[in-house]
């Protein structure tokens, strides 16, 4: 630690000085020991918390699974050229396939997510 006192011209007033910072350094010692004291026992907390399991942890996983697949879903069209000329095709309401129809249904979870997961890839 280092203890601050100005010093001036006063050889009297610097004794002072120097007497009021020296008797200060009970209470600053106080002080940074209760800090010391308070910081073991959040360390210790903290161990503790390391060893309990994440209550949402399934759910996460299944989350960020489902996130894969609909940015995968999003994303198709990305980088791939489209033909200037598609053909002339009516396709009824219930054929075609929408991405909120997706986000409604529930997740498919294993192999398909594996498989998406493994064709793209995330750029930041």
């Amino acid at each position: 630690m280092s203890h601050i006192a100005k010093l001036g011209t006063d050889a009297r007033g610097n004794l002072t000085r120097i007497d009021n910072a020296l008797a200060n350094m009970q209470s600053r010692l106080k002080v940074v020991t209760d800090q010391l004291d308070n910081l073991y026992k959040q360390q210790e907390a903290a161990k503790s918390e390391i060893g309990k399991p994440f209550p949402q942890e399934q759910e996460l996983k299944d989350k960020i699974s489902r996130l894969t697949v609909l940015d995968a879903e999003l994303n198709m069209g990305v980088g791939v050229s489209v033909p200037q000329e598609q053909p002339n095709t009516d396709v009824s309401n219930e054929e075609r396939h929408s991405v909120l129809d997706n986000l409604k249904k529930p997740s498919q979870a294993g192999r398909d997510i594996k498989e998406k997961q493994g064709k793209h890839l995330e750029v930041r």
